[in-house]
Parts: C-alpha cells; structure tokens; sequence
C-alpha cells in the first residue's frame, strides 16, 4: 500500500456501505504493520471549497474529510493517482492543517 493509492473500503457491518477512499498517511506508516491509515473518502461532487482537489473528471477530495481506514477493510485497490494530483493534495492538506 502507498500513498495516492484509490481502495474499495468496506467495513464488514451490514448498514455500512462500500465507499472509495484515497490513502493519505506517508509510506512509512502504510508499509508498517499498523493497523490503522489516514486517508479520505472520494466525493463525486465538487466539495465547492479551496481546499477541495479535483483527481479526474468523476473524483474530489476534501481535505477536510481525514479519516482512520481499517487495513482489513481494503478490499481492492482501484487505481492510484499520478505525482501532480499527489502534490495537489499535498498542498491542500498543508493548508487545512496549516502546516
């Protein structure tokens, strides 16, 4: 697993559904034996906000949206974005947590 990386997430409950999300922790954590990631859930609508990053033509990410992914709960990996949209990304999330 690596950063940039697209995964079909699905928690294993009946009422949760299956979403997309966007690995967002550093390699170092991904290659880890941690159970737990940092990453985000894919939007099919513009967030409408400057910290919103536009992957393709289907895909947003709101940098405001981090969340804990469960390593079990990758089911499939999906695709992964290239090094400009990464370094997008990148920029956002400086900003949103200001660092």
């Amino acid at each position: 697993m690596r950063k940039g990386e697209i995964w079909a997430y699905k928690p294993p409950t009946h009422q949760a559904r299956e979403r997309t999300v966007l690995l967002l922790s550093s390699d170092g954590v991904n290659e880890s034996d941690r159970p737990w990631l940092i990453g985000t859930e894919l939007l099919e609508q513009d967030p409408q906000d400057i910290l919103g990053v536009a992957l393709d033509s289907r895909f947003w990410v709101s940098t405001l949206f981090l969340t804990r992914l469960y390593r079990g709960w990758l089911i499939e990996q999906i695709s992964e974005i290239d090094q400009v949209t990464l370094e997008q990304v990148d920029i956002a999330l400086r900003a949103a947590l200001d660092l």
